[in-house]
């Protein structure tokens, strides 16, 4: 049996200085992200905190349908799927998926391989939630996002 290919993806935002960021919709908040981020090495990220909080809050956004519970990738790399939005014996390989690339990004930012900030929508800036911000909702001057992706720079 050949072992399914890990392909964790490109980052979302690459900056010229070396930064990289990863700005994380909903999707990426559940219970097997949850599982990453209470490892060990995790403990340095200076976003594990609010992450594990929004894994916790916020699972029920994750997609329980169609694609973003299951496609094929995902479950040649964990097996089978539940029926949507049923946590059985087999759970969301998709959910799996993108926890362990989450992991994967994370891993090389708390070993300083690379400098990786992770900002989710669910973060607040001025007591304004990004993903509001991001709609242009709302209205922030750049340098308090800024500062809250510099925050968030892993030190490893």
């Amino acid at each position: 049996m050949a072992w399914p290919a890990l392909a964790p993806g490109s980052w979302d935002l690459s900056f010229s200085d070396g930064l990289l960021v990863e700005l994380d919709e909903s999707f990426h908040f559940n219970r097997y992200r949850e599982l990453t981020l209470q490892r060990p090495w995790a403990a340095s990220l200076p976003w594990q905190n609010d992450y594990l909080e929004y894994s916790r809050r916020w699972e029920r956004h994750s997609g329980t349908g169609g694609r973003r519970w299951s496609n094929d990738s995902a479950k040649r790399m964990f097996g089978r799927a539940d029926a949507d939005g049923v946590f059985g014996e087999f759970g969301a390989p998709r959910w799996k998926q993108r926890a362990l690339y989450d992991a994967m990004k994370d891993a090389a930012a708390a070993t300083g391989i690379v400098r990786l900030a992770r900002v989710s929508i669910y973060d607040e800036v001025g007591g304004i939630r990004l993903d509001d911000i991001l709609y242009r909702k709302a209205d922030v001057p750049a340098e308090t996002v800024a500062a809250l992706v510099s925050e968030r720079v892993a030190q490893p």
